[in-house]
């Protein structure tokens, strides 16, 4: 029975909530914002002037330990549902060997996560046995488009295909969530932005948001903000669904006016050509242009706003504004450091290496990590990337104001950023085997070897390559940043 166009009776619906901030396993990082999106998804879901779900009905698994524990709760909670089915998952996304998407929890293994992690077919085994008319999956992961392919008609039998499912992911590829320094309190982007859109409401005249209705708004919002595209697919009219009430509407009057419709937000100044052909839509430029400027102005966020920073549209007889005239007007905006110090603080922002405050080097880790770097005086501790002793070669890089610190095991080169083009790199590779008895497995080890002034320090990894991953993403924008600012040297 396809879903209608009304509000659906909630007596006998289940909502799941699965989130995935903390993982024993060394390999995957934490995501304290996979905690923070969870207990806002559950406020606005409870909340009887948006989401309207009774709270004994919702049921949410914070960092549960265990994947087939919680397979065989959603199973269980899906079979039970009538009327409407709602499954939330936020965290980490990986790949198995198979190419399917794995939905991480706490005691997941990155090398088994086939094993360790919940596999999507499960998910969907689950969606295929809830008798619920109507089924709602968000997943705010990375590789969370795997899910539409494996719900796509390419990818299962007619026969067998779940029916009265609505999907919406976060991200084919990677899923952005703010640095891991700056995630106290805040949710992963994906969900911050659809929550943001449903606590603002839609001008529209319906008391309620259909996902059909949301789903445009949340992609013009993420992609203004510079954020990777989303993604849904439906079976039937699932679409239509009334998600949550309308903060907008009211029931005396029209609805309230969309302000960024009726008063362009375009600042005084600007005075853009209109062109026919390949442009920039009028109407979208003057509504969202702020938001552009406050994007490339922000030293935490100007790396994700790049352009073109508006849809370009063609082959329409309204003009249009010249994309080339509103690119370069954006651009006169975007902030640029002062220093060298506020270059570097900007790079590793960019790069989402956790950012160093005034008070943290005087006590735990920071103060740790400049002892350990010979960082003294009136030096400045900027950033740091540090593995542990389950990691091949434990180590730290850490960034001063004056020098980059390279540590591993017992070895340490202090480099200063106006001699990065007296280091050198080399690398190898060999396989080895890791464990004893049955958990033996084979791994790639890279071994990066730096030098510097007759010092070097040998850095092997697995798996993730933390260390020379950070050096490889880090080295050229460094000496990038010096050759565009020679005064800094």
């Amino acid at each position: 029975m396809a879903a209608s166009s009304h509000r659906a009776d909630l007596q006998g619906a289940r909502a799941v909530l699965l989130g995935a901030s903390a993982f024993h396993h060394p390999g995957i990082p934490p995501v304290p914002a996979a905690a923070n999106s969870l207990r806002a998804m559950k406020l606005m879901l409870t909340n009887p002037g948006l989401g309207g779900w009774p709270p004994t009905q919702v049921t949410d698994l914070q960092d549960p330990p265990d994947a087939i524990q919680s397979v065989l709760q959603i199973r269980r909670l899906a079979q039970e549902a009538r009327g409407t089915f709602l499954l939330y998952y936020v965290g980490h996304g990986l790949i198995s060997p198979s190419g399917e998407l794995v939905l991480t929890v706490a005691g997941t293994d990155p090398q088994n996560a086939d094993v360790t992690g919940i596999e999507y077919s499960r998910v969907k085994r689950a969606l295929l046995e809830c008798p619920a008319e109507v089924k709602i999956v968000i997943l705010d992961c990375c590789y969370s488009g795997r899910a539409i392919e494996a719900l796509s008609a390419d990818a299962v039998d007619q026969a067998t295909a779940a029916r009265g499912v609505y999907t919406l992911t976060a991200a084919d590829l990677t899923a952005h969530v703010p640095p891991l320094a700056n995630q106290d309190g805040v949710p992963t982007s994906f969900t911050g932005q659809l929550l943001e859109l449903i606590h603002t409401g839609l001008p529209a005249a319906s008391q309620w948001l259909t996902l059909e209705t949301i789903y445009p708004h949340l992609a013009a919002r993420l992609q203004h903000a510079g954020l990777p595209k989303p993604n849904q697919r439906l079976t039937d009219n699932v679409a239509r669904f009334y998600f949550v009430r309308n903060k907008r509407w009211t029931s005396v009057g029209p609805p309230v006016a969309d302000a960024s419709a009726t008063q362009p937000m375009a600042p005084s100044g600007p005075d853009f050509k209109s062109v026919a052909g390949g442009r920039y839509n009028r109407t979208q430029v003057d509504a969202h242009l702020h938001d552009v400027i406050a994007l490339v102005a922000d030293p935490h966020r100007r790396s994700r706003g790049r352009p073109p920073y508006f849809p370009v549209v063609s082959d329409e007889d309204r003009h249009g504004y010249n994309i080339a005239e509103v690119d370069a007007y954006i651009e006169r905006h975007r902030v640029e450091p002062a220093s060298l110090a506020d270059a570097l603080r900007m790079l590793l922002a960019d790069l989402g290496i956790p950012l160093v405050t005034e008070r943290q080097p005087r006590r735990g880790k920071a103060a740790k990590i400049k002892r350990t770097c010979l960082i003294h005086g009136d030096e400045q501790l900027l950033g740091f990337v540090k593995v542990g002793l389950l990691s091949f070669t434990p180590g730290v890089i850490a960034f001063s104001d004056t020098h980059v610190v390279i540590k591993a095991s017992d070895h340490r080169v202090r480099i200063p950023y106006s001699r990065l083009n007296e280091v050198t790199f080399s690398y190898s590779s060999r396989s080895e085997s890791l464990g004893a008895g049955l958990a033996v497995s084979t791994s790639q080890v890279i071994t990066m070897i730096v030098r510097f002034a007759g010092s070097e320090v040998k850095i092997e990894e697995c798996n993730q390559h933390p260390l020379q991953h950070t050096l490889n993403q880090t080295w050229p924008a460094l000496q990038d940043i010096l050759k565009n600012h020679p005064e800094w040297g």
